[in-house]
């Protein structure tokens, strides 16, 4: 299926993972117009103004696709609306910064270099409205999850690609099919559920103090009292109340 003038759904769900462990990775209806979408807006302008083929080493990532790579739920290439790009005999980092250059309408573009070898373009498109945020990849030892850094324009212009010993900055690229994008633009996490907090066990009530045989005569003298009051002559409760 032609998705654009340069691009096909073929080329746009390849994965070698995919392929090597026989995962079905096809899109569904709204996956296929994200991908439309993604061709259309970056990366056909892209081919062309290179004037050179653009090899796509992952575009769309079905959920068992993506669960298998350790790719967040939210990456936008479930989606279907990102890519991760080399152009064969084209340094990497000059792929880079063409679509800084060109002033694509991309949401997020992310420049991953995992090792000298083995380096590649991520970019996604975003139909609702992109970001245009532009990041740095920063592998840890060994090529270990990465980290992201926000760059500006300028800096991505700036940025200087060194000569590895495979023969130079435009030398043949490895792909790594990995998680290697972080949450996209404007994405907010759900706030985690309050625990709940643990009631308190309520303090036992002391028993009252069982009455001994010299209060019980002290209340009963006193109601005595108070009867005599009630039924006796003024004269005789004022005696009474100075006992």
């Amino acid at each position: 299926m032609e998705l654009s003038r340069f691009f096909t759904l073929a080329e746009m769900t390849q994965s070698d993972t995919a392929r090597l462990e026989k995962i079905a990775n096809e899109p569904g209806a709204a996956e296929i117009e994200n991908l439309r979408a993604l061709c259309a807006a970056v990366l056909d302008p892209l081919r062309e103004a290179i004037g050179q083929p653009i090899k796509v080493n992952s575009g769309y990532r079905g959920p068992k696709l993506n669960q298998r790579i350790g790719g967040a739920s939210n990456s936008q290439h479930v989606e279907g609306k990102a890519a991760d790009l080399q152009a064969p005999g084209m340094p990497v980092l000059e792929l880079f910064k063409r679509i800084v250059r060109l002033g694509l309408p991309f949401d997020q573009l992310i420049y991953e270099a995992k090792s000298q070898t083995a380096k590649w373009v991520h970019v996604s498109h975003n139909a609702g409205g992109n970001h245009g945020e532009i990041m740095k990849a920063n592998f840890g030892p060994g090529g270990k999850s990465p980290t992201y850094s926000k760059i500006t324009s300028e800096q991505a212009l700036a940025m200087i690609e060194p000569i590895s010993r495979a023969g130079g900055p435009a030398a043949k690229m490895r792909y790594h099919e990995i998680a290697d994008e972080p949450p996209p633009p404007g994405f907010v996490a759900p706030a985690a559920p309050r625990k709940a907090k643990k009631a308190k066990p309520e303090k036992a009530k002391k028993p009252a103090p069982k009455p001994t045989q010299r209060s019980t005569a002290k209340r009963t003298a006193a109601k005595r009292k108070t009867a005599k009051r009630k039924t006796a002559t003024p004269k005789k409760a004022r005696a009474l109340r100075r006992r």
